[in-house]
């Protein structure tokens, strides 16, 4: 097992203390609770809130999720992605969603940049239902979100599939309505 996958284990493989820290630092995070989380982050230590906020809560949340789905950017999110291993920005909860997949979804775009810019975040990493960040995002109509990663990353070709199957079928649809109005009864 490497350094890095030491640091990111289940929530029940860790001490009673640091399971409590980790709850009290996903529950900082999403109300945006920065000095709060910087105050822990000290008395735990450098190496100790490393890895206690690369850790999942028993429903795989880390603090990371909980300040990206809030929209907690330049105070919480960049702070936390300082801090953390560069894996633990792309860890999926039980629904294989990562940060970047919260904040795509609820339309922040300072996040979705932060994550992407800053934080290295896999923005063609999918989901249990097979999506992309952006494709969350263009579910959810975060026109913004979509625009700015369609700027500034490579192109989802999920998004591509479906925009090529939607030009298929207005071509079939065209096609149809040709022949129908070129033949005569």
């Amino acid at each position: 097992m490497t350094t890095e996958q030491q640091l990111i284990q289940p929530m029940s493989k860790l001490s009673v203390e640091d399971a409590e820290s980790l709850e009290e630092l996903i529950e900082c995070a999403r109300y945006g609770e920065l000095e709060e989380i910087q105050g822990m982050v000290k008395s735990l230590g450098p190496e100790k809130a490393k890895t206690v906020l690369s850790q999942q809560s028993e429903y795989g949340k880390t603090p990371l999720h909980m300040a990206a789905a809030n929209g907690h950017i330049v105070d919480i999110v960049e702070y936390l992605i300082s801090i953390i291993s560069p894996e633990a920005i792309n860890i999926q909860n039980e629904q294989g969603n990562t940060a970047l997949h919260w904040a795509a979804t609820n339309g922040h775009v300072k996040v979705v940049e932060a994550l992407v810019s800053k934080g290295k975040a896999d923005y063609k990493l999918k989901n249990a239902a097979g999506h992309t960040a952006m494709v969350e995002a263009e579910i959810q109509e975060r026109e913004k979100v979509v625009a700015w990663m369609l700027i500034n990353t490579e192109p989802d070709e999920e998004l591509q599939e479906e925009d090529d199957n939607d030009d298929n079928e207005e071509e079939s649809d065209d096609d149809g309505e040709d022949q129908g109005s070129t033949s005569k009864a």
